[in-house]
């Protein structure tokens, strides 16, 4: 274990490094790396997801783009439950070009960004990684809810998203005043054939290799999905080998063994050798709001997923003596203390993604 004194030392230099830009956790060159240029809101009840930009008064009040959508099913259907889509305000996370869905067969999308754990913004789904296995039920659907909590674009507007709203853009999930006809407006004209083709000459440069890492503990889990509740592929000796598929914190997508699946961020390394996690740092127990004070009835500034790695900054805060001041990936707030747990976490260093060695 590490000794009090240079545990407050690193997790002030944790504090540090944690105000800097992080990476995009992509491999791929973005268009903007400004996570404050845009601002996403996604309407559940339209289904639709508008972009803003700064007006001159400094609000979001211009409209960029606009796409229509598919999200979460609210109703369960025959034997599958309602899986709606998270609401609240989040911060984008990871992504990945065309990447395959591990707790479904034959199901693939293209341009995945992520809203919150196994949340994304992505196309409508493939039946291979082939451009040409377009799914003609997903083109149909636009416009309806009955995903299984994702939300589908058409493929123009995923890979508008994946290169242009790096980690930590801002995205509000809400509940819009219905307004008719406005998703049936962003709609292409294009029978789904020629959608299909059309799709099929959305190209990119080359992507950056995927990384290497390696398993830190024995006994890692690997999971079809970023939970603790998905299910299990297999356990991960240490030292195994991955190819990291996506980036992100608190989980990444690997391949291990000719398996795809997600294992905590915390128990990989990207350097052979070389830890990048402690394993009393802190972290978020589980979903709550990060405040812009030590009171619930003060402004939520937005979501911190479950597991996510923070820094401690202060504690005993309030009036009751119960909150904590933290910083998550370059915003600092206020969290009930209860909620943060202490545990595997991990370290970052200027470049918001490798380890720091102990």
């Amino acid at each position: 274990m590490l000794s009090k004194r240079f545990k407050t030392a690193l997790l002030a230099a944790m504090a540090v490094l944690m105000l800097l830009p992080g990476a995009a956790f992509a491999r791929d060159e973005m268009q903007n790396n400004d996570p404050n240029k845009y601002y996403i809101v996604l309407d559940t009840t339209n289904q639709v997801v508008t972009v803003y930009q700064k007006d001159d008064d400094g609000e979001y009040t211009r409209i960029v783009r606009r796409f229509v959508c598919t999200t979460g099913k609210t109703q369960p259907k025959g034997d599958e439950p309602a899986s709606p889509t998270p609401s609240g305000t989040w911060k984008i996370g990871g992504r990945e070009r065309f990447g395959k869905f591990a707790a479904f067969n034959n199901e693939y999308a293209r341009y995945w960004t992520q809203i919150v754990g196994g949340v994304y913004f992505h196309s409508i789904m493939f039946s291979s990684r082939d451009t040409s296995t377009l799914k003609k039920y997903a083109f149909n659907n636009l416009g309806t809810n009955g995903s299984h909590g994702c939300v589908r674009l058409y493929v123009e507007d995923a890979k508008w998203l994946y290169y242009n709203a790096p980690f930590g853009t801002t995205v509000k999930v809400t509940a819009g005043k219905a307004k008719s006809g406005l998703a049936s407006s962003l709609k292409t004209d294009m029978k789904f054939e020629e959608y299909r083709d059309f799709q099929t000459n959305i190209y990119d440069n080359e992507p950056l290799e995927d990384r290497k890492a390696w398993i830190t503990v024995d006994g890692a889990q690997m999971r079809t999905g970023n939970g603790t509740n998905d299910k299990l592929i297999k356990t991960l000796g240490k030292d195994t080998e991955l190819t990291v598929l996506q980036e992100g914190d608190p989980w990444v997508k690997v391949t291990a063994d000719g398996r795809e699946g997600y294992v905590r961020r915390c128990f990989i390394t990207y350097e052979k050798g070389v830890m990048q996690s402690i394993p009393d740092g802190y972290y978020v127990a589980g979903t709550q709001y990060l405040y812009a004070e030590p009171d619930a009835r003060s402004d939520k500034i937005y979501k911190v997923a479950r597991h996510s790695t923070i820094v401690l900054l202060e504690e005993g805060l309030g009036e009751d003596g119960k909150w904590a001041k933290v910083s998550y990936w370059g915003t600092e707030g206020y969290m009930l203390r209860k909620g943060i747990k202490e545990g595997w976490a991990t370290v970052y260093d200027n470049d918001g993604m490798e380890g720091t060695e102990k």
